[in-house]
């Protein structure tokens, strides 16, 4: 072999160092350029959260203008008509209902410039009492505001914790001719939750800053020294995001530009030296070996790794780097991937998005997703006593929980051979479509649900309640389907927990049309303050009609906060010492029942605990006062002769030996009511009792009840009724 072809061999090592460097610039160009795609993805996602907070918010400011000005109901309560507690009650239902179609947590009250009322949805203030006067004074008469606040702090009470919101005013009919106002304050925490739930990123966090840079977030993480950030145009806030994790590219990053240029000047030497070693044989192969290998020492140590003992080592490491970061971009491309599915998925089942056929199935290709189905179904399923649930575990533990609720019925779903997909619409709920194919429908959905509630009773410490909404048969109405799930779902305040509701169940039981618990409430209420045991008997005929009906948590709440209205009136015409127990040992509690209950029967038992400790509260009470056995006495001695016409304050003075005036300071003082005023109480109850159960003629019914004259019951019974008692029977009758 000639010397030539000797050299050739001898420096072959040369073209191996030439490969490396040229892998090493390749390597560094894509370590750069997937820095700045990660980067673009980050942006990107932040963009997401600021179109999805903007588009929130400007649903909710045009439901608000569309419905004061479409709304004969909200009207209503802007006019100088007198109102009944009945009508303030319709009108409140339908403020509930209104604020439950807004994407995020929310209050939401009304303001009667004429009346100088607010009413929210669950009491009517006077403009002395309203707790958030400080805010909406200003904004009410200052021109009001333009668009959404900055954070602010509100509580409904003052006995209500401080709750962080922003708040937008809009005047009816206009801010010329302004007659009142309705507010919304929507609660920051749960725009911060939802944007965590888009976020879904472990190395990041968001903070939201307002128009005066005063961040929504109390205490939040310090930034990196470039977070991404952006400003939304609607409402001014400004968006800030952790940049990228680039701890692992700042090496390179910050070399990169000089190991291209280093490695360049290395080739090009290399490739001539190369070149006029081998053709004419000038340099012997151990000055060609010189050169190599201080170059693969600098290398080495530019990088900060062991030299290798040769240039395949070398070559070999770079692409086992390469490959590690080629690993990481396809994992942040599988992440955004996720990001956008459940982005899509919840989208469609709240009704933000409505897409065809098509582009429903361009998207799930896209995915790599089946999309086929005859029908779709959705099932909502909620977690039980959520607040102990939060109280009793910690967020990750919650977390993990959640998973597996998840995971394990997707895995159940996989062995009947059926694909679904998924979104958390609330913390506390997860939606969960079910592709039907033509075998299957209806009965697939109650019994796989069924299956499931026995697993999750079997191996975990909760429960859950599902409810079942209509098969569609297009994914653009899935919507529908999904609303229907969760009205379902929502009536496990009559079923109980751990219940499957379906259409086939929620019709079993009435509606609430003829849902009317004010006058009942009235008469129970004065019944407890008596001390007369028929109050048991009443609320347990309210909560037991109250369990033949499609109620849901909201309307259980009202009729707590009603109930609790009224006992506080009434406890308020008794002593003090009983009004100073009631705020400091009974009213919470009441309270919380409407918070924290979340079924019909629940609240049963427990209002009969509570209302029974304060009942025998009230009762020692009224056995420490010597004259209090009197005026009971008297009370049943006018129970069992009210038919007597000759019944009188007189007559009971002279019975009892107390002086009529005694009589009179002694019932009011112990009963809570002016003689009077009880035995036309007693008179009318019997009065309406045989009007509504006999057929007797109104003139029997008037000396049945001690009236000797029809005419003076007729005058009496409408004075109270505002009916006489002809249309009063035909009106009330069943």
């Amino acid at each position: 072999m000639n010397w030539y072809y000797r050299t050739l061999l001898s420096y072959a090592p040369i073209f191996f160092v030439i490969i490396s460097s040229i892998i090493f610039v390749f390597f560094t160009t894509l370590n750069s350029s997937s820095k700045n795609k990660y980067i673009e993805t980050n942006e990107a996602i932040l963009q997401q959260m600021v179109q999805y907070t903007d588009s929130s918010l400007q649903l909710i400011e045009r439901n608000v203008v569309s419905q004061i000005y479409k709304d004969e109901l909200l009207q209503s309560f802007f006019s100088d008509t007198p109102k009944t507690v009945y009508d303030y009650y319709i009108i409140q239902k339908r403020l509930i209902d209104f604020s439950s179609t807004f994407p995020f947590d929310n209050s939401i009250y009304l303001y009667n410039e004429e009346t100088q009322e607010f009413l929210t949805t669950s009491q009517i203030y006077t403009r002395d009492t309203f707790s958030d006067l400080p805010f909406f004074l200003p904004a009410y008469e200052e021109s009001g505001l333009e668009g959404w606040t900055n954070p602010r702090d509100i509580r409904q009470t003052n006995r209500d914790r401080n709750v962080q919101v922003v708040s937008i005013l809009k005047y009816y009919p206009y801010p010329s001719d302004k007659q009142g106002a309705i507010v919304v304050n929507v609660n920051v925490n749960s725009i911060l939750e939802a944007l965590t739930h888009l976020n879904n990123n472990t190395q990041g966090s968001i903070v939201l800053m307002g128009e005066n840079d005063q961040p929504f977030q109390t205490d939040h993480a310090a930034f990196s020294s470039k977070p991404l950030f952006a400003v939304s145009h609607y409402t001014g806030w400004q968006f800030y995001s952790d940049s990228v994790d680039a701890n692992g590219y700042t090496i390179l990053s910050l070399l990169s530009n000089i190991w291209i240029l280093f490695g360049l000047a290395i080739i090009l030497p290399a490739i001539i030296w190369f070149t006029i070693v081998t053709h004419i044989n000038y340099k012997p192969i151990q000055t060609i070996m010189g050169k190599i290998d201080p170059y693969t020492t600098r290398r080495s140590e530019g990088l900060g790794i062991k030299s290798a003992s040769n240039e395949l080592k070398l070559i070999e490491g770079a692409i086992d780097h390469l490959l590690e970061k080629t690993v990481d971009y396809d994992h942040l491309h599988n992440e955004r991937k996720l990001l956008w599915q459940r982005s899509l998925y919840y989208d469609l089942l709240m009704g933000y998005r409505t897409i065809s056929e098509a582009e429903w199935e361009k998207q799930m290709k896209a995915f790599g997703l089946p999309y086929s189905y005859e029908k779709l179904g959705v099932i909502v399923f909620e977690i039980d006593r959520y607040a102990g649930f939060t109280e009793r575990y910690n967020p990750s533990d919650q977390y993990l929980l959640k998973y597996i609720v998840e995971n394990s019925f997707r895995e159940l779903a996989e062995q009947k051979e059926l694909y679904i997909w998924h979104a958390w619409v609330h913390p506390h709920q997860i939606a969960v479509v079910i592709h039907l194919q033509h075998n299957s429908g209806h009965q697939v959905l109650q019994h796989i649900c069924e299956e499931y509630r026995g697993w999750v009773n079997t191996n975990l410490e909760l429960t859950l309640s599902s409810g079942i909404g209509k098969e569609i048969g297009s994914i653009s109405c899935i919507e529908e389907s999904y609303r229907s799930a969760s009205l379902n779902v929502s009536y496990k305040a009559v079923f109980g927990t751990n219940s499957i509701i379906d259409h086939a169940l929620a019709s079993t039981k009435a509606g609430t049309e003829k849902l009317n618990w004010y006058q009942p409430l009235l008469e129970m209420a004065h019944l407890y303050r008596v001390n007369d045991q028929q109050w048991v008997d009443r609320i347990n005929d309210i909560l037991a009609d109250m369990t033949q009906m499609l109620l849901t948590r909201e309307i259980m709440s009202n009729f707590t906060n009603n109930l609790v209205h009224q006992l506080q009136k009434e406890i308020y015409a008794l002593p003090s010492e009983i009004q100073v127990l009631w705020r400091e040992q009974f009213m919470d509690p009441f309270r919380n029942l409407a918070n924290d209950v979340e079924t019909v029967e629940d609240l049963h038992s427990q209002l009969l605990l509570i209302m029974g400790d304060l009942a025998k509260e009230i009762e020692r009470d009224r056995l420490n006062r010597s004259n209090h056995s009197i005026a009971v006495r008297i009370k049943q001695y006018m129970d069992q002769h009210y038919a007597d016409p000759n019944l009188s304050l007189n007559q009971v003075s002279d019975l009892f030996g107390v002086s009529p005036k005694n009589v009179s300071f002694l019932f009011k003082e112990e009963l809570g009511e002016k003689f009077i005023d009880y035995l036309l109480k007693v008179r009318f109850a019997h009065a309406k009792r045989m009007l509504l159960e006999t057929n007797e003629p109104i003139q029997l019914i008037a000396e049945q009840v001690g009236y000797t004259h029809v005419i003076s019951f007729h005058r009496a019974f409408k004075k109270n009724f505002d009916l006489p008692p002809g249309e009063y029977r035909y009106l009330y009758r069943t």
